[in-house]
């Protein structure tokens, strides 16, 4: 069971190490762009859940890719890190990104009336 301090970086890495593989190795529809926002890891280090943010016309499409290659991924990353175990992934969109974007056109909009 790794510690928390020990798991954040765990989580940072994976995050990084995602980022690179997705931007390189992964081919998304055109006008798609896949971010990796974070990655949660269980308590034991077993299982993580990596959140991504997704722009362009078919974010269901995209995340059907990621799906798809998850295989890919996990060999890629289990090359890449030196931990043990490295933990397996699972994809979910990160719905706190549509909020921080519903949020932002509130404000905007506010600022345009001048009500902020």
């Amino acid at each position: 069971m790794p510690t928390e301090r020990r798991r954040e970086k765990i989580e940072n890495l994976l995050r990084e190490e995602l980022s690179r593989i997705l931007d390189r190795a992964i081919e998304f529809p055109d006008a798609t762009l896949v971010t990796v926002t974070r990655v949660s890891m269980s308590s034991d280090g077993h299982y993580a859940n990596a959140y991504v943010s997704i722009l362009g016309n078919k974010p269901a499409a995209a995340l059907e890719i990621l799906k798809k290659n998850i295989y890919h991924i996990q060999k890629t990353v289990n090359r890449r890190i030196q931990i043990r175990p490295v933990p397996k992934l699972t994809f979910k969109i990160d719905k706190d990104e549509f909020l921080r974007e519903k949020v932002e056109r509130s404000v905007t909009g506010l600022k345009r009336k001048g009500e902020l």
